[in-house]
């Protein structure tokens, strides 16, 4: 108030004049002058101040586990052929240079290359070598290094927690590091499920690394925050977290559709349209595509097809049994071999054709034979009988493909062609109930654009594709998840790439590789983020890390930043409990119990007695750490911090139990039956406790009796 106050009437004061000076004056009389020249009252005022009117949290204070940086390598080695046509440059007298470059794949570089070709010797080799590590390529083989060291971490993490046990899921109430002391432990045993983020600052690369996730992981493993509206990446994020997803299953083709913040109006699932022999042509799922016919199959065919076989080099060395996995790969005129039975014991049995004809097939046959069979519509009828044919694969032509919901449109008015179109007059997604789906979601794609802000508390693992020096971006990358509210410590993993060469190609090279430019070998400050070279210099710089609070750092007592330091967070409120009987609120005791404990009266349900989990749960809900829990005449200490809450808690509602009858565990209680205020467990559970907000007790009506517990 001495340096000015918000006045009380609406008349604001006058800029310049009245108390605004006199707040001023006194603010460069008693803070400001004496704070620059150094004197102990000057930081005193300015340290009483900032207390009033700012409330400092740091992560020092909230005591998290410290997060673990590791530095990994993915090998990369450099294909045979590529060494062989740099080693043959280097040996060769005679250098074809438009020869040389077309092998390793850099012609268009050929004009960059004329000094190091007219030198000759390990000078080439080392231009040849640079130049190739920086093509497309080359790249994806670094992509795909990257996402394969992903998979076999994920995948082992996954098998030490079953081997462990198993993973433990929350209750009501989640349990964090900060009301759980054992968790900051080194032998705590971690038993969360296994959350993996993949964080990037490069779109594209991102974008490649997931191509190779998706081949080792089903589609429901991963979830994706690259890019898309915020409801499609506030619903990613909820698969990663909960493990839920919503959506249809679409009547016509048994599809699923998921749910992502938009109305799910039609389907869709793609289907194909393709023709036999006879030149019938249908609708079939991707499922039913057993393989993709190539060259050598296609000569040998019987039956006269009007197709093409599907080259091998547009696969991009996947095999032809995985054709209908990338819509990609998919050509009009492709030769396909396809499943043709039905039912199919994947895919739901096909409508009849009288059901089909009750739906309006008659009018779809006629729109499409004004298209010349060359627009949208066609219906998913019965398939193609061959009393002929011994086999249930057909060998089709594939014709086109759509939406399962285009094929299958509502009649309407185009305006834009001024023709009315659509036909399907059945059941469509509008017309089906939303369902829920449990899956197994452990991996999040996370683009650098998209995660300022994010809570990631629950996340165990981060993997950096590429390397981050700077101490804020370090800091602020894994504050997503070592945040207030984590429920353990989050390994955070940089994932360095190595090019690697044969030994031979390493005599020719100018120098052998230096190994110490690798990065395996830094490590991170675990108060500030900085990197340094190697392990020792990060431990001996921890020591006067000025943001170590056990560091022995000289920190200038008039440094601004020292101020702030010194600025504690506030004590949490614990809201007393209210007798109805005398309609008074019960005092809190708040003397310190041996010396540095808080004593806490809770109120607990009759019902809640015999369930030391829900008992558990309150303790969590008001206290941050539980360090002693009185039940009765039972005295259950943990000032150690060698028990978990829960286990603290356990253990004195057992003896307790035990010890004693109801009578003397009751420390008031309502003998007339009248109503009283008491805890609702439900609402507790509501409260946003992992942010360390004011934990304000709810309360309900009710006419149970109920006891009291003393926690410390």
């Amino acid at each position: 108030e001495k340096y000015g106050t918000v006045p009380e009437s609406a008349t604001r004061i006058v800029r310049g004049k009245g108390n605004k000076e006199q707040a001023k004056g006194a603010w460069v009389a008693n803070v400001k002058r004496p704070y620059i020249k150094k004197q102990s009252e000057g930081r005193d005022e300015l340290y009483r101040v900032l207390d009033e009117v700012m409330v400092m949290h740091k992560k020092e204070d909230i005591g998290l586990p410290k997060p673990i940086f590791k530095q990994s390598e993915a090998s990369v080695p450099v294909p045979l052929d590529i060494q062989s046509a740099m080693i043959d440059a280097v040996l060769s007298k005679d250098v074809d240079c438009a020869s040389i470059l077309g092998k390793i794949g850099i012609q268009h570089r050929q004009q960059r290359l004329v000094h190091a070709f007219n030198a000759g010797g390990s000078i080439l080799f080392d231009a040849l070598l640079s130049e190739y590590l920086h093509t497309d390529s080359f790249q994806m083989q670094v992509d795909e290094a990257q996402a394969k060291f992903i998979v076999d971490g994920v995948k082992r993490e996954r098998l030490e927690l079953e081997e462990r046990g198993g993973a433990v899921l929350d209750g009501i109430t989640a349990i964090t590091a900060a009301t759980d002391i054992t968790r900051c432990l080194e032998n705590w045993v971690d038993r969360r499920p296994i959350k993996a983020v993949v964080y990037s600052n490069s779109h594209n690369t991102l974008l490649s690394v997931a191509e190779y996730l998706y081949e080792s992981f089903d589609s429901e493993s991963i979830a994706e925050m690259m890019e898309g509206k915020i409801e499609h990446m506030s619903y990613e994020l909820g698969r990663f977290r909960n493990n839920h997803k919503e959506g249809k299953n679409c009547p016509i083709c048994g599809g699923w559709n998921e749910y992502t913040g938009k109305k799910l109006s039609s389907c869709n699932n793609q289907l194909l349209e393709v023709s036999d022999w006879s030149g019938t042509a249908y609708l079939i799922e991707p499922d039913r595509i057993t393989s993709a016919v190539g060259q050598a199959e296609f000569n040998s065919l019987n039956e006269t097809l009007v197709a093409n076989p599907v080259e091998m080099t547009r696969l991009q060395g996947v095999p032809l049994t995985k054709y209908s996995l990338s819509q990609k790969h998919w050509r009009v005129g492709d030769c396909l071999r396809v499943d043709a039975r039905d039912p199919h014991p994947l895919l739901p049995k096909r409508w009849s054709e009288e059901k089909w004809e009750a739906y309006g097939s008659a009018r779809c046959v006629l729109l499409a034979e004004l298209d010349g069979y060359e627009g949208r519509d066609n219906y998913l009828g019965s398939l193609p009988h061959d009393e002929d044919r011994d086999s249930s694969e057909v060998m089709v032509r594939l014709n086109k493909w759509q939406r399962c919901g285009r094929f299958h449109s509502r009649p309407r008015w185009d305006a834009r062609r001024k023709k009315s179109v659509g036909w399907y007059t059945g059941p469509n997604l509008e017309d089906v109930e939303m369902k829920s789906q449990t899956e197994d979601t452990f991996i999040l794609l996370l683009d650098a654009s998209l995660s300022h802000g994010l809570d990631l508390s629950f996340v165990t693992h981060m993997f950096l594709l590429e390397p981050i020096d700077d101490a804020a971006h370090m800091e602020q990358v894994t504050s997503r998840a070592h945040r207030l509210g984590c429920t353990g410590p989050v390994t955070i993993e940089t994932i360095h790439t190595w090019h690697y060469l044969d030994p031979t190609a390493k005599q020719v090279a100018s120098t052998v590789q230096d190994e110490t430019k690798k990065k395996t070998s830094t490590a991170v400050c675990d108060h500030c983020y900085r990197s340094f070279e190697n392990i020792e210099k990060a431990q001996e710089h921890e020591l006067t890390c000025d943001r170590n609070p056990d560091g022995n750092a000289i920190v200038d007592p008039f440094h601004l930043s020292s101020v702030y330091r010194d600025i504690r967070p506030p004590a949490p409120m614990i809201v007393g409990v209210l007798d109805t009987m005398n309609n008074q609120e019960n005092k809190v005791d708040d003397e310190p119990v041996d010396g540095n404990l808080t004593r806490v009266r809770v109120r607990v349900r009759e019902e809640q007695i015999q369930n030391p989990r829900l008992i558990s749960e309150v303790c969590h809900a008001i206290l941050p750490r539980v360090l002693r829990v009185k039940w009765g005449f039972t005295i259950s200490d943990n000032v150690n911090g060698d028990k978990s809450q829960s286990e603290v808690v356990k253990e004195a509602t057992n003896q307790g139990c035990q010890s004693s009858g109801d009578e003397l565990d009751v420390y008031d209680k309502n003998e007339a039956g009248e109503d009283e205020q008491h805890c609702e467990m439900q609402k507790l559970a509501n409260q946003d406790l992992e942010k360390n907000e004011d934990c304000v007790e709810e309360s309900a009506t009710g006419k149970n009796s109920e006891k009291f517990m003393d926690i410390d």
